[in-house]
């Protein structure tokens, strides 16, 4: 990895090759239940030597993910489809389908489907590898998610899911 500083402005160049072409069909990846969203991997870490990953999450109405820090990664979400509310620190987004949000790490953020139909989104992973939480978290019983479990699964991969606000 190399990084560019000009007028403020800092690059960071990946220089890690991906190992060889790459075709996804409009269908193909790993797909994985977490929770109420159903989660594609297009591209695993493991296809660009850990420099990114790619997938797609459907989100039904009120779907999302709760508030959560990421330690290793940026996140970047492309809406496909629907109505989100993308929270990160003091900063709220909404966002339909073409818009483009970015989620640097370290600072705790959330997304909600707030539309009335399901939404997805193209999520860019900047380093790669959380996705692998997402088939350990697949695993567990279904019901309501135990946060003890859940964070168990995702510390590993550098992400903490924090407490939920009271119901305002």
């Amino acid at each position: 990895m190399k990084k560019i500083k000009s007028n403020n402005i800092v690059a960071i160049i990946m220089d890690v090759p991906i190992q060889d072409p790459f075709f996804v069909t409009p269908d193909g990846g790993k797909r994985y239940q977490v929770f109420t969203e159903t989660i594609t991997i297009k591209v695993p870490a493991e296809r660009t030597n850990g420099s990114y990953s790619v997938f797609e999450i459907v989100s039904p109405p009120g779907g999302g993910a709760p508030p959560h820090i990421h330690d290793r990664e940026d996140e970047m979400f492309y809406v496909l489809e629907g109505k989100f509310e993308f929270k990160c620190g003091e900063s709220v987004f909404k966002a339909e389908k073409g818009a483009l949000v970015t989620l640097p790490r370290k600072i705790p953020h959330d997304f909600r489907n707030i539309g009335n139909t399901p939404g997805k989104n193209l999520v860019i992973l900047v380093p790669g590898g959380f996705e692998k939480a997402f088939e350990e978290i697949s695993r567990l019983p279904p019901g309501p998610p135990d946060i003890e479990k859940v964070n168990s699964i995702t510390n590993k991969y550098g992400v903490n899911f924090l407490p939920l606000p009271p119901p305002s």
